[in-house]
């Protein structure tokens, strides 16, 4: 391994801060969990609700436009490598990813 991917994994798993499964929404079995702790009714019909008005927002509509017009730029007219390219990919991916658990949460009964 050359020093510059040593580097790059040693300050990786030392700076960034992990996230793990306690700290994401988890649906099982329909109970939702958070940080180990079953959401009650009511806080699932906040969620749901605070879903939905996001979900309809103009800035969430405007937040997701400029995701893809920067992963658009990346990956067209200011890459430069394969990587661009990669990381182009990823924003549109995680942009996905965003759309997907809201619609989750607002179709979910």
């Amino acid at each position: 391994m050359n020093i510059k991917l040593y580097l790059i994994n040693y300050l990786t798993k030392r700076l960034l801060k992990c996230v793990t499964e306690d700290d994401i929404l988890q649906i099982v079995e329909g109970s939702y969990v958070y940080r180990r702790h079953n959401l009650s009714s009511d806080e699932i019909t906040q969620l749901k609700e605070e879903a939905k008005l996001l979900s309809e927002s103009f800035l969430w509509r405007l937040m997701v436009k400029e995701l893809e017009y920067h992963a658009f730029m990346i990956m067209s007219t200011k890459a430069k490598t394969n990587n661009d390219i990669i990381f182009g990919k990823a924003l549109f991916y995680s942009g996905f990813l965003y759309r997907r658990f809201l619609e989750g949460l607002v179709k979910r009964r």
